[in-house]
Order: structure tokens, then sequence, then C-alpha cells
């Protein structure tokens, strides 16, 4: 799995902190990540459950503070660390945004999500499409082990679909 795909903390966090789930159900998740989808974890969290989990509950509380207390703690994690809690760099939304779909699909009691194509190309901004554009949703929603229909539980390559057609996407086993 190419690593800009695979889950970092920042990612389990995201979720479980818009999931709104129990104390004792982010643990079963974080647990069931670090046990069964081991390989999807990003390598520096991948060997050490208690690392993944102290940096994934300090991330949620940070998402937990109001907008002042949280300025206040970027600012501290800045100087104690010399990190910021999202890096200057490009991050990938499309990867971002389907590895929060996997996570919903594994662990919210869904099977599937729905969107139609042309509002999940105006949800990451895009006004029309391209080749390369979609190959890059595809090959994000290839690589975290997903597969889109059409209804009818047809197959189909976002490619080749029509902008007003309704994807559905599962996970693949």
């Amino acid at each position: 799995m190419l690593t800009k795909y695979m889950l970092t903390p920042n990612d389990i966090a995201v979720y479980l902190f818009l999931a709104n789930v129990s104390h004792k159900r982010e643990n079963e998740i974080l647990s069931d990540l670090f046990e069964n989808h081991n390989q999807s974890i990003v390598r520096e969290y991948a060997k050490d459950y208690l690392q993944l989990k102290q940096c994934v509950m300090n991330l949620l509380n940070i998402y937990e503070l109001d907008d002042a207390s949280y300025n206040e703690a970027e600012l501290i994690l800045k100087e104690i660390e010399n990190t910021e809690l999202y890096s200057n760099e490009e991050v990938d939304c499309f990867a971002a945004y389907f590895k929060l779909i996997w996570l919903q699909l594994m662990y919210s009691g869904i099977t599937y999500r729905k969107i139609k194509l042309r509002n999940l190309l105006r949800d990451f901004g895009y006004k029309r499409r391209s080749v390369a554009l979609v190959n890059n949703i595809q090959q994000a929603i290839d690589n975290l082990g997903m597969k889109t229909y059409l209804r009818g539980h047809v197959p189909c390559n976002i490619c080749e679909v029509d902008l007003d057609d309704v994807i559905i996407i599962r996970l693949t086993n």
C-alpha cells in the first residue's frame, strides 16, 4: 500500500471525533485497527499500540477544544515539539477523504456510501472533470480496498460514469 493511503493517527482521530463514539468504542476501534489492519497503519505507529493510542487520544483532546484553547494548544505544541498540528506540505485530500470513508465503512455499521460524481467533484472544488482528476480519485478508492458500483450493484470505474450517476462505494471484502 502506498504510504499516502496508510492510516495516520490524525486520520483515526478525525474519524473518531466525527463518529462521536464512546470511549469504550474508541478503544475497540483502535485495538481492531492495530490487531487486524496493522498493515494499513503508517510504520511509525504500526509497531507500538500504546504510541498509536496516545497520539490518537492527544489529537482527540485537541479537537475537542474551543477555538481559543485550540490556538493556544497549537502554539504550545510548536514550542515544545517544534511541530505543527498540520503539515505545511500539500495534503492529499483524496487520500484523506477516502480513508475517512474506509473507516466509516469498517466501524460505523454502514455497508456503503453513495454520492453523485458531480457532487463528489464539487466537494473537492472542481467544476469539470479531467481524466487525471478521476484517475486520482479512482486510484485512492482502489488503493484503500474499496470498489465503486452503480445502482443495482453494477461494478463501475468512475472514469466511465456520467456526472449525474450515483456512485456507491463499498469495501471489497
